[in-house]
């Protein structure tokens, strides 16, 4: 496809306060209108909708230029498991199959964010062919641009294996948890909406795309941050989660 066509710019990775980020929506929000170029991002923190909400509430008083995706990275039992265009939160902790299938139902797809990594909890080579056996139009993308390390030790293997055996439309995303990430690599599409990327994706009609050689300073007291949040604050909240969910089936 000729790059005059891929008018539109997505970072549809991004991790806020809600969950493992330190970046607070408002801050995110302000951040890609006055830092990048972006047309569409999606907010999706692990196993939680709220922030996503929050920022499309936001964007939707008239103050931003760009569209905003409601999502979230879902842990599935098989890896992690983007899932956007949602209205409703997707129950964590079930088979990879099962999740597509839910958000489907609800007129959402799914990304595969930094496949086949072995640096972070990741969908392998054979749950995804498991999954795309069963031709689920929900699962339309795959994340083949990631500049965390996570995302970069599978790089190329994904590029390739996409382009022989899986199909799916090539997506790019920060992973971002701080602000001087947004935007680091991003999904390039016809058109600016959020309308118009969904339509991308499921005519595979996108590319993913990382700015090589960029690398966003972080300071130490921000990774010492993410990492508490990442390491102990997100496990607890995940557990209180499940105990809510449990009580309410029993």
């Amino acid at each position: 496809m000729s790059a005059s066509v891929l008018t539109g710019k997505a970072d549809i990775h991004l991790h806020s306060s809600y969950s493992d980020g330190v970046m607070t929506i408002p801050e995110l929000l302000d951040w890609v209108e006055e830092k990048t170029d972006l047309d569409v991002i999606a907010i999706t923190d692990h196993d939680e909708l709220a922030g996503a909400l929050e920022a499309r509430e936001r964007v939707a008083r008239g103050r931003y230029r760009f569209d905003v995706i409601v999502g979230m990275e879902v842990s599935t039992r098989e890896g992690h498991l983007l899932a956007l265009f949602l209205e409703r939160p997707i129950r964590a902790a079930r088979p990879l199959v099962e999740t597509i299938a839910d958000v489907q139902a609800q007129g959402g797809i799914c990304v595969v964010p930094h496949p086949l990594s072995w640096l972070t909890t990741s969908v392998g080579a054979r749950a995804l062919k498991r999954a795309l056996a069963q031709q689920l139009s929900g699962l339309v993308g795959i994340e083949v641009a990631n500049p965390t390390l996570a995302g970069q030790v599978t790089r190329r293997k994904v590029a390739r294996l996409n382009r022989l055996q899986y199909g799916l439309a090539e997506t790019g995303g920060s992973d971002a948890h701080f602000l001087q990430s947004v935007g680091t690599a991003f999904t390039r599409f016809p058109g600016r909406t959020a309308a118009d990327l969904r339509q991308a994706l499921l005519e595979r009609a996108t590319v993913g795309v990382q700015q090589e050689g960029k690398r966003a300073p972080v300071t130490v007291r921000d990774l010492l941050r993410q990492q508490s949040r990442s390491l102990i604050w997100l496990p607890a909240k995940r557990m209180r989660q499940r105990v809510r969910e449990r009580r309410a089936l029993a």
